[in-house]
């Protein structure tokens, strides 16, 4: 891809996939996404490699437009099914990322009863406008939900701390894990 804006004028297809090998062939776009989504997250992307990527999620969810992948949402097997990034390509027009955005915001309230993700910044604000303010859990869960270190639990009862990639994070859980 170059750097110039992309304009599209097909349909928006979205692809679910869960294979290794498939996976493999898409890497690399998708990879290149995250990154930029991730870039400006305080604690940046949690993975650091292709590799990295393929072998430590369970399910990818793909948004093409023509060929071209224009945004992904990553899970992982983690009590239930995780979402653990997500993002859009930064060469679209603002009508199209407009677009691209309410297409996975379609995406979560479809999914908000059997999938469950751990938010902050601008991904909670996003997912809180879009539907997700109906699945937040109560902030003691997230010991047992994370099963790493909570620094804190805040008074609000929906928040907590934690340390993520040697940054503090304030953080809140959306959705419907499988809690046991």
């Amino acid at each position: 891809m170059t750097n110039s804006k992309l304009l599209f004028t097909q349909n928006i297809n979205i692809e679910t996939i869960t294979l290794k090998s498939e996976k493999a062939f898409i890497v690399e776009d998708v990879y290149s996404i995250l990154e930029d989504a991730y870039k400006s997250v305080k604690g940046g992307l949690h993975f650091t490699s292709y590799d990295d990527l393929l072998l430590n999620t369970t399910m990818w969810k793909v948004i093409y437009s023509d060929a071209t992948i224009v945004g992904v949402i990553i899970y992982k097997a983690k009590q239930g099914l995780k979402m653990v990034a997500m993002g859009l390509s930064t060469k679209l027009t603002k009508h199209y990322q407009r677009i691209i955005k309410k297409t996975l915001a379609s995406l979560f309230q479809l999914t908000f009863s059997y999938t469950w993700m751990e938010l902050s910044e601008g991904a909670e604000k996003f997912i809180l406008k879009h539907g997700g303010s109906k699945y937040i859990l109560p902030n003691h869960l997230a010991r047992e939900l994370i099963k790493k270190e909570i620094v804190t639990l805040c008074d609000d009862g929906v928040h907590y701390k934690r340390v993520i990639n040697g940054v503090l994070k304030t953080k809140i859980i959306v959705g419907k894990p499988k809690i046991r």
